[in-house]
């Protein structure tokens, strides 16, 4: 993580493990990244998401789900959830462009 610009360095999606869970959390993780919706305040929630991923691709790899691959899965959701989307991001954006067009006039 470079926190001098306030970016993350993330898994690249082909590096990511095998399971779907992980796969589909590196495409989405990327794309909020792409669109500057994630910054160094985001990388404890990512890393959660990501081990959280890793731990429910082995949990479902065997045909069973426990209890606590379930209160898993929930905490994986809740927190995914509270990422900023793209559109937030956007949002953000468009704002502070329309205060610097404001205070350049």
């Amino acid at each position: 993580m470079d926190l001098e610009q306030g970016t993350l360095d993330l898994p690249e999606i082909e590096h990511a493990g095998g399971g779907a869970i992980e796969r589909a959390a590196c495409v989405t993780i990327a794309a909020l990244r792409e669109h500057g919706a994630l910054d160094a305040t985001h990388t404890l929630k990512v890393e959660l998401i990501l081990q959280g991923a890793r731990a429910l691709d082995s949990e479902f790899r065997f045909g069973k789900v426990t209890v606590a691959g379930m209160q898993l899965y929930a905490r994986v959701l809740d927190t995914a959830d509270g990422l900023p989307t793209i559109a937030e991001a956007v949002s953000r954006e468009f704002e502070r462009i329309t205060e610097a067009l404001a205070d350049a006039e």
